[in-house]
């Protein structure tokens, strides 16, 4: 009997995501050529504002402490997020020592959160947690 190896498996793999997904993308540009019209005018191409004429660019400068704050909440948001499975799980943990605990979860928790609040500390030194 025929066995597959596990070059093939990770082969057909990949080619069952990928060829749905260029293949979805390539048919939507082809009918977006063959089908598609542009006809591009001042009134198209204006920024709609509810109605109302645009006081300004559309294309406007943000401040970087946004972006930064914006990263940090994500970076410690997820972080959060791994904490609780992490926390549950630390009772399935084996024991190392002929039966007796060593505590590796608890250990393992309380680095983790001090690289978490050494990070904070740093972000908040920095100044990036400040809106002036």
């Amino acid at each position: 009997m025929y066995e597959l190896q596990l070059s093939q498996i990770v082969i057909f793999v990949l080619a069952g995501f990928a060829l749905p997904a260029v293949g979805m993308i390539f048919l939507a540009w082809i009918l977006q050529i063959l089908l598609g019209y542009h006809t591009p005018n001042p009134v198209k191409i204006q920024p709609y504002e509810c109605g109302m004429k645009p006081l300004q660019e559309a294309l406007v400068q943000f401040d970087v402490r946004y972006y930064l704050y914006a990263l940090l909440f994500i970076l410690f948001d997820i972080e959060i997020i791994f904490i609780i499975p992490w926390a549950l799980a630390t009772d399935q943990l084996p024991r190392l020592v002929s039966g007796d605990s060593l505590f590796l979860g608890p250990i393992e928790m309380a680095i983790f959160l001090v690289v978490l609040g050494v990070g904070l500390a740093y972000a908040w030194k920095k100044g990036a947690l400040e809106w002036e």
